[in-house]
């Protein structure tokens, strides 16, 4: 996550879910995974706020992003004041591990990671947003490997019984790898169960959820009501193989 994103038409989405979930009861922590601004044109999709066509989905949600998403000045503080998740706890260290020296790198992120489990420990569902999703060939010592989420910080909150949903930019990979993108975690978390939720608007985006078991069930119905909505204009479910239920099976059990 950049400043510079912050209102950007999957910002609209990617709040909207989390709203959604945090008003049925789950206290989300986000961890930004911030990062520092690059003056490129990512985060400029804000045309939409000056249109009607999409406000009906969140009314109140799109009206704040209108009033921030056009501020040079914009930061994720903004949205962590105004409650936009209800409840929510959040975690806006920047993931500055600049520099050539491999092991400094990873000590840096190391450090970085485990307070953010500090600050994010009373909570149930842990959102991560990096700016580019999930990496299962970059490390720590790796130049770049901030913009992802790396498998071993999702296996720790699994670990400490938090589901984690995470953000991923489908971008140029090939299908094959947007498999692995979205189920390559098993590897290392063999029980854990996955639903994916793409909003089409913008840049493909999607919400990949990683969550225990005894939590499956909840989270599928959750997110079958949530299409049920509004929302569900702008949102698809992917199918994923080896859960408890399959995509239609879910739809047929609630």
């Amino acid at each position: 996550m950049k400043n510079q994103y912050i209102g950007d038409i999957g910002d609209y989405g990617k709040y909207g879910l989390l709203r959604f979930l945090a008003q049925r009861g789950f206290r989300i922590g986000v961890n930004w995974y911030l990062t520092d601004n690059d003056g490129s044109s990512d985060g400029k999709f804000v045309d939409y706020l000056n249109k009607e066509e999409l406000r009906s989905a969140d009314p109140t949600l799109f009206d704040f992003l209108r009033s921030i998403a056009f501020l040079e000045d914009k930061t994720v503080q903004m949205i962590e004041s105004a409650d936009v998740i209800p409840n929510a706890k959040y975690y806006h260290a920047l993931m500055n591990f600049h520099g050539n020296e491999p092991l400094a790198r990873e000590w840096g992120r190391r450090g970085w990671f485990m307070n953010s489990q500090l600050f994010l420990d009373e909570t149930d569902l842990i959102f991560a947003d990096p700016d580019n999703g999930i990496s299962f060939q970059k490390n720590a010592r790796q130049k770049e490997s901030e913009k992802f989420i790396l498998p071993e910080e999702i296996v720790e909150y699994y670990g400490r019984g938090k589901d984690i949903v995470y953000y991923c930019h489908k971008g140029r990979r090939k299908s094959e790898d947007w498999e692995i993108a979205k189920t390559g975690i098993r590897r290392y978390i063999r029980d854990c169960q996955i639903l994916a939720l793409t909003y089409h608007r913008g840049t493909q985006r999607s919400y990949i959820f990683v969550v225990h078991p005894d939590q499956y069930r909840p989270y599928a119905g959750l997110l079958n009501e949530f299409e049920d909505t509004v929302w569900g204009k702008l949102f698809s479910r992917e199918k994923i193989e080896g859960n408890v239920l399959t995509t239609d099976e879910e739809r047929n059990w609630f």
